[in-house]
């Protein structure tokens, strides 16, 4: 096999084909440390030379919009305390006009049932007088009933009367 002599050191092949890609990695890495330094120090130049934009305007316009912002919320909260009390008054209305419903209510009962009770009052009223002028009608009744007896009696008597003969 070949050997290859460095100084006193002697490489065989195989010892040679496992130390090649051994001196290649340390050299990709020796390179790549370097290239990974010499872009650290290009960002850090990039960031030495960096310039701050101008935001005085939108500072601005979020003050304003803040300000504003702000306003609307004081418009909310004087409207919501408006609508909060209508909301409590409209609940006192409410109340009241149960309770007017309520009594109303208590009311209309009392007077159906008053009307109630007046009506069987007047039926039984109006039973009794009819029964009255029942009783009445059939006294009459007896009555005529008698007179025409008596009168038919003394019709016959009249008629039965020798004295009352027409020749």
């Amino acid at each position: 096999m070949a050997e290859v002599e460095l100084g006193e050191l002697k490489v065989s092949g195989g010892k040679f084909l496992i130390i090649l890609p051994f001196i290649g990695s340390i050299a990709g890495l020796m390179w790549g440390g370097f290239e990974l330094y010499q872009r650290l120090l290009d960002a850090e130049e990039s960031l030495a030379a960096y310039v701050s934009p101008d935001f005085s305007a939108y500072d601005e316009s979020l003050s304003v919009l803040q300000t504003q912002i702000t306003a609307a919320e004081r418009v909310v909260d004087s409207i919501e305390a408006g609508i909060e009390q209508e909301i409590i008054q409209l609940n006192r209305k409410i109340d009241r006009l149960q309770l007017d419903v309520d009594s109303t209510e208590t009311i209309a009962r009392a007077a159906e049932d008053t009307v109630a009770e007046v009506t069987r009052e007047l039926r039984d009223d109006v039973y009794a007088l009819e029964e009255r002028v029942n009783d009445s009608i059939r006294d009459i009744n007896d009555d005529l009933r008698e007179m025409r007896d008596d009168l038919e009696e003394r019709i016959q008597r009249i008629l039965d009367n020798p004295l009352n003969v027409d020749e």
